[in-house]
């Protein structure tokens, strides 16, 4: 076997035995329902870790949307304003939270209006690999809470 090969088959190991130490799952998800006519809008959760390993999450999508991505909040000189993370990290034995007002996953250019009672399916990667999905119900503002 070549260096090639073994280098090559040393990281499809690592990658196996990484993901099996690692378990991604979303609990107590939400997609925020806005008025009709909104072209965006935000799904929120909790990102639990069961496994011994940290997940890092680069990408996301969804079929509610033409875009997902992991956007934060910034408060700065009193003004609140968005911006898209590259990525973020759950850690081992832990939760990271997506929740109004903090970190939430931004479907932008929705692929059709969202009612209560809706269910958006979004999915969590890293590059091209899944890491977990989840179907969550569509909840309007009005019910948030």
């Amino acid at each position: 076997m070549s260096a090639i090969n073994r280098h090559l088959l040393a990281l499809i190991l690592l990658s196996f035995s990484c993901s099996a130490l690692a378990e991604l799952t979303i609990k107590d998800g939400y997609v925020r329902g806005l008025p009709p006519g909104q072209p965006n809008t935000a799904a929120f959760m909790r990102l639990v870790n069961s496994g011994d390993q940290d997940v890092v999450i680069t990408a996301a999508d969804s079929n509610g949307a033409e875009l997902a991505e992991v956007h934060s909040h910034k408060h700065q000189n009193g003004m609140m304003s968005m911006e898209k993370v590259d990525q973020v990290t759950v850690p081992a034995k832990g939760e990271f939270v997506l929740a109004p007002g903090k970190y939430h996953l931004m479907l932008i250019r929705l692929t059709k209006p969202l009612r209560e009672g809706d269910e958006v399916e979004v999915r969590l990667l890293n590059g091209d690999v899944e890491l977990t999905r989840a179907t969550l119900p569509v909840r309007s503002v009005l019910n948030e809470r």
